[in-house]
């Protein structure tokens, strides 16, 4: 009787974090828009199941795990905006019951689980509520993380085995901060095995290894996606991204060197280091009276804040990692635990969290900082289910326009694409209208930012690599004309023209500086 009644406990403590860690995403996704990020994912995600297929027919240079997961999605709730929620709402509740079950493992108190787990998912995904990129990465990163630490400090089979898909999904959601991570992991790996000889965990992990690497081959088989178009996409061009921001190259839009300042270091990050600091100190002092696994933990825990923040200055970003503080404040509260600290000690890392968690729910989740609505007035937000019916629940509104002017724009482009019966391109950053219309608009890819920040432009050493995939984009799917919709001024066409080859263009603005159409004609002969 009693061991029933402790599982239907666990099991209503489950479903309440995830009920929990849902919906606060979900509230907060609903919130305004910033369109360039709100809407990533959704017409990549469709186009997949239209056998359009990122790499092999479209450039990404990141985010291919979040495309395939955004169609599976898409399939299974169908081509709306909820669905694009859903997605987002459920890797806020994947990680915040991996935190869960890592707590439990090392013992904490339910009370304080429960505490550490409702502000972590409400720190996590919520700071953009819609599927990112860099929040996928960043969610796979921290499960590699506490899967590692429980692998070993269990012996765990499942757990070796597993690992080394987890820590591919965070690489092929986004190489940053994956990369980072997975190299502390990978150093932590060697040593683990070299100084415990574990040796039926090493064939466990040997075999997950292989068998993640196999699946990937066959995926680019089955996909015929070119292994070097994966490599100039997702590895060779991002990395000419960070080299530029690392090195301040005129090119890159910021700068490491403009972020590395004490106002970024210390105040953007002041919650973190009010936990981190503490948290090197007690790791320093009791480093030889404590257990293996718990050193192992804090000396991960810590490498990996620094890879984080580091990767927060190189891509200049929203600050997305303040879910960092409920995870420091648990490892700390675990290390007051152990040595018994003054119980006043524990109270302040707990207020801490709770400080933090209350600050940044209101900032970025109520006030939607990471979309730049904070000084926006969101009483004027308008059901986006005014545009179409699939876009019910989007509270639409964002800095750049009034929601009746942009909706009245997007109401009357998405007419005329609907009612041409050509084959035609979309490029736009609003990249819902392929899903909604339910038609195929032959992306060129998700983000069109100039200066080679999400694809090489002129002057950069791959555009040859990219004009050809374009090109041979347009040639494949027979096109007859290009459509360009977006802010004022954000994609224009003397920004576009030079991806195309030997293609001669008869254009007409239909919304001066944001929406255009440009006809495909023959060249005439000088």
């Amino acid at each position: 009787m009693f061991l029933n009644k402790t599982i239907n406990k666990e099991y209503f403590l489950i479903a309440g974090i995830s009920i929990y860690a849902f919906f606060v995403n979900w509230v907060s996704g609903n919130i305004g828009i910033l369109p360039i990020d709100s809407f990533a994912f959704l017409d990549t995600g469709y186009s997949i199941l239209n056998g359009k297929l990122p790499i092999r027919d479209f450039w990404i240079f990141t985010g291919l795990l979040v495309d395939y997961m955004e169609a599976f999605f898409l399939l299974l709730f169908g081509n709306n905006w909820n669905s694009h929620l859903i997605h987002s709402s459920v890797m806020n509740i994947f990680v915040a019951l991996v935190f869960y079950f890592f707590l439990k493992d090392f013992k904490l108190r339910k009370r304080y689980i429960i505490f550490y787990c409702i502000s972590f998912s409400t720190l996590c995904y919520p700071v953009s509520g819609t599927p990112f990129a860099y929040i996928h990465s960043y969610i796979f990163s921290i499960s590699s993380i506490l899967f590692l630490i429980l692998a070993i400090k269990n012996k765990s089979k499942i757990l070796w085995f597993v690992f080394p898909f987890i820590c591919a999904f965070s690489f092929l959601s986004m190489q940053t901060p994956s990369s980072y991570i997975l190299l502390i992991l990978f150093f932590t790996v060697i040593y683990y095995f070299l100084k415990f000889k574990d040796y039926i965990n090493l064939k466990i992990f040997l075999i997950g290894s292989v068998t993640v690497l196999a699946l990937f081959i066959i995926f680019l088989l089955l996909t015929k996606t070119s292994l070097l178009d994966f490599i100039y996409q997702y590895i060779l061009f991002p990395l000419t991204i960070g080299e530029g921001r690392i090195s301040g190259d005129d090119s890159a839009y910021v700068s490491l060197a403009q972020q590395a300042n004490f106002e970024t270091l210390f105040g953007d990050f002041k919650f973190i280091h009010f936990l981190f600091i503490p948290l090197i100190f007690i790791t320093l002092k009791h480093f030889k009276q404590n257990s293996f696994i718990m050193n192992l933990l804090n000396v991960i825990l810590i490498l990996s804040i620094i890879s984080f923040i580091f990767n927060q200055l190189v891509t200049a970003n929203q600050i997305y990692i303040f879910s960092l503080i409920p995870i420091i404040a648990a490892v700390l509260h675990l290390n007051v635990a152990k040595f018994n600290y003054n119980s006043k000690f524990l109270v302040v890392v707990i207020l801490i969290s709770l400080v933090a968690t209350v600050k940044f729910h209101l900032r970025y989740n109520v006030d939607r900082k990471f979309h730049e609505l904070e000084n926006v007035d969101k009483s004027k937000a308008l059901n986006a289910s005014i545009i179409h019916p699939s876009l019910n629940n989007l509270k639409w509104i964002n800095k750049y326009d009034e929601p009746l002017n942009e909706i009245k724009l997007l109401k009357n482009a998405i007419q005329v694409i609907e009612s041409d019966s050509r084959e035609k391109s979309l490029i736009t950053h609003y990249q819902f209208i392929s899903t909604i219309l339910n038609k195929n608009l032959n992306i060129l890819n998700r983000w069109y930012l100039w200066d080679n920040n999400t694809h090489p432009t002129e002057n950069h050493k791959y555009f040859h690599i990219y004009k050809s995939l374009i090109n041979r984009n347009i040639q494949n799917n027979n096109i007859k004309v290009i459509y360009l919709l977006g802010l004022e001024n954000e994609i224009l066409f003397e920004n576009v023209k030079n991806y195309f080859t030997d293609l001669c263009f008869e254009s007409t603005n239909l919304v001066e500086k944001r929406f255009s159409v440009h006809e495909i004609v023959n060249c005439k002969k000088k």
